[in-house]
C-alpha cells in the first residue's frame, strides 16, 4: 500500500468455469445462384450481355446434397450418347457459395446442373406462392410387388437430366417423372448468333427449363389435363407452360428496365420479354425465337406482328400452334392492364398529351414503368396459376379456363376497380376464345355458379 498502488491478487482463487454458449443457427432466407435470363447466345450481343446474366434467389435447403439433390429435385447428369457421367455440383461448397454459384458457362457441366436446379426451383416457388400450398409430383402408378395390385406410389423428387439426349428437344416424361434435356449442333446455314455446327444446350435456356418444369407441375396437379379429349386439351398444357415462362422473367429487374427503355414503355412493340427460346429458335433456322407472343419471323427473317383474329383457332390443330393463341391472349391482357396502370405516368411525362417526345425516356420513368410492369406480370401469373383450382377436372377447354380465371378473380377481388377482368375477357374474345354455353361475355355470365 506504501507505493500508492492497489494490487489485486487472485492467488488461491478458483478459475471460472467455461460454459458453452449455443448460438442459434442462422438460416439464410434464400440461396443466390447465377443463371442466364435468356440463354448463352445473348452473351454475344453487346446490347444484351449486361442483362443476360442474373441472380435467381431460391429457397435455402438445409440438407441440399450434391447434384443438386433437394426436397423437390434431383439432378442426375448422365450423358448416354457420350457414355459420360459428369461430377455433380456441390452448391454448399464455400467457394461456390461465396460467388453466388458457378459462373455462367456453356462449357461447364456443373453450371448446367446449377441452371436447371435454380430455374426449376423458381418455377416451383411461384406455383406454391400462388396456390398457397405445397406442390406435389404425380404419383408413380405401378404394381406393388408385395400385393400384386396396381397402386399409386408417392414420388418425392422430380429427376432432371441436363444432357439426356442428343437432339433438338426437351420434354417431361410422365412415366419416369423426369425432365430430359437435349443438345444438338446448330444449323450451318442459318445459325443466328450461334457458331455454325456448334453445340446448343436446351438446359441453358431459362424458357425451356421453366416450360418443362411447368408440364411436370401441371401433371402433379391433375393428370387428366394431359388427356387428348378435345383440340384444346394438349394445347392448354403447351400454352400454360409458355405463359408461365414468359411472365416469370418479369421478376428480373435489370432485364425489365432494359426492355422498357428500348421500347420506350410500349410493350406491344417487338421485345425480348415476349420471346421464348431465342437460341434454340435461331439454331434450328427460325431466324429468331422458337415462339413469340407478339408475332413471328417470316421466311425472309423479317418480324411480323400477329394481329388478333377471332378465327385463329379454326385451323390451328397442332398443340403448340393452337396454344400460341392462348399465350397471345394472356400476354395481350397483361399488356392492356399495364397500359391502364401507367397512363398517369405517361401523361405526367408528356405534359398531358399522352404522347412521349422522341428519343430515350428518362431513367426515372423507366424505373416507374418497370415497377408497374413487374407488379402486373406477377398478378397475372398468380391469376393464371390459381385458376387451375377452378378448372373442370376433365376435358378442359380454353373457354372453360377463361371461366375459371374470371371466377377465381371474382372470389379474390370482388370489386374489379382497375378492370382486370374486362381486359382478360376482351383479350380472349379478340382471338375467338370463349365458352359456347354462355349467353353473353359479361363477368356475371362467365362466373361459375
Amino acid at each position: 500500500m506504501s507505493s500508492g498502488k492497489f494490487v489485486i491478487s487472485n492467488k488461491g482463487a478458483s478459475k471460472p468455469k467455461k460454459t458453452a454458449i449455443n448460438k442459434p443457427a442462422i438460416k439464410p432466407p434464400s440461396r443466390s445462384l447465377r443463371v442466364y435470363a435468356f440463354d448463352p447466345s445473348l452473351d454475344l450481343d453487346i446490347e444484351k450481355v449486361t442483362i443476360n446474366q442474373v441472380v435467381a434467389r431460391v429457397r435455402w435447403e438445409e440438407n441440399l446434397e450434391k447434384g443438386p439433390k433437394g426436397e423437390y429435385i434431383e439432378v442426375i447428369d448422365i450423358d448416354p450418347a457420350s457414355k459420360v457421367y459428369y461430377e455433380p455440383v456441390d452448391l454448399n461448397e464455400l467457394g461456390i457459395l461465396a460467388q453466388q454459384g458457378c459462373a455462367p458457362s456453356e462449357g461447364n457441366p456443373q453450371f448446367h446442373q446449377q441452371m436447371v436446379y435454380a430455374v426449376a426451383m423458381v418455377t416451383i416457388q411461384n406455383f406454391e406462392s400462388s396456390l398457397g400450398r405445397k406442390t406435389l409430383w404425380s404419383g408413380h402408378y405401378a404394381t406393388n410387388p408385395n400385393t400384386g395390385k396396381k397402386e399409386n406410389f408417392f414420388v418425392r423428387q422430380l429427376r432432371i437430366y441436363p444432357h439426356a439426349i442428343r437432339q433438338a428437344n426437351a420434354f417431361y416424361d410422365p412415366q419416369k417423372k423426369a425432365l430430359l434435356f437435349g443438345y444438338f449442333p446448330a444449323s450451318k446455314i442459318n445459325p443466328g448468333n450461334n457458331l455454325p455446327g456448334g453445340l446448343v444446350f436446351t438446359c441453358l435456356s431459362f424458357d425451356i427449363i421453366s416450360h418443362e418444369t411447368t408440364h411436370a407441375l401441371l401433371d402433379g396437379l391433375n393428370r387428366r389435363f394431359s388427356e387428348n379429349t378435345n383440340p384444346d386439351a394438349l394445347a392448354f398444357h403447351e400454352a400454360f407452360a409458355d405463359a408461365v415462362a414468359l411472365l416469370q422473367r418479369f421478376k428480373f429487374a435489370e432485364v425489365l428496365r432494359h426492355e422498357i427503355a428500348n421500347t420506350r414503355g410500349q410493350l406491344r412493340q417487338q421485345n425480348f420479354l415476349a420471346k421464348l427460346a431465342w437460341q434454340v429458335g435461331q439454331a434450328i433456322g427460325h431466324y429468331g425465337s422458337l415462339r413469340d407472343a407478339l408475332g413471328k419471323n417470316d421466311a425472309n427473317g423479317n418480324w411480323q406482328e400477329a394481329k388478333p383474329d377471332v378465327r385463329a383457332l379454326e385451323n390451328a390443330t397442332e398443340p403448340h400452334e393452337r396454344g400460341a393463341v392462348l399465350v397471345a391472349a394472356i400476354f395481350d391482357a397483361f399488356t392492356t392492364i399495364y397500359e391502364q396502370r401507367t397512363k398517369d405516368l405517361i401523361r405526367l411525362a408528356s405534359g398531358g398529351s399522352g404522347i412521349l417526345n422522341e428519343g430515350a425516356i428518362h431513367p426515372d420513368l423507366v424505373n416507374r414503368l418497370a415497377e408497374d410492369a413487374a407488379l402486373v406480370a406477377g398478378q397475372v401469373l398468380n391469376i393464371c396459376i390459381r385458376a387451375l383450382d377452378y378448372c373442370p377436372p376433365v376435358d378442359l377447354t380454353f373457354g372453360e379456363y377463361l371461366r375459371a380465371i374470371i371466377t377465381l378473380d371474382s372470389d379474390m377481388v370482388p370489386e374489379d376497380l382497375l378492370g382486370y377482368r374486362i381486359a382478360i375477357i376482351e383479350a380472349f374474345r379478340r382471338r375467338g376464345i370463349y365458352p359456347h354455353n354462355v349467353r353473353a361475355l359479361s363477368v356475371d355470365s362467365l362466373r361459375w355458379r
